[in-house]
């Protein structure tokens, strides 16, 4: 017999980033899992990050949530130099734009 399924919602499937408090706890614990499901951005710096980034914890009354990089730049943040949320985004595109050609 095999072993009942796990508890834990996060086992069945996946983390749930649905509201701010589990986004903010996402970014307190730089959860790699929650990277592509939003990114936040910080007011004091311009910034967008994704969840992961090894940047200084802002204060969360500076945080912002969007759901796509794209929605963050259009409310006027730019990416993060470090974690560069756009990066595999565009490494994406390029490697679509390469398999097409051949």
């Amino acid at each position: 017999m095999s072993s009942p399924p796990p508890t834990d919602e996060r086992h069945r499937s996946g983390p749930s980033f649905l509201t701010d408090a589990t986004r903010w706890e996402a970014v307190r614990g730089r959860d790699a899992t929650a990277d592509g499901a939003f990114y936040y951005a910080v007011r004091t710096t311009g910034v967008y990050c994704r969840p992961s980034c090894a940047a200084r914890l802002p204060r969360p009354e500076n945080v912002s949530f969007h759901v796509t990089a794209a929605d963050a730049g259009r409310a006027g943040f730019r990416p993060c130099k470090r974690c560069r949320p756009r990066g595999v985004e565009m490494e994406a595109g390029r490697d679509a734009r390469r398999s097409g050609g051949r």
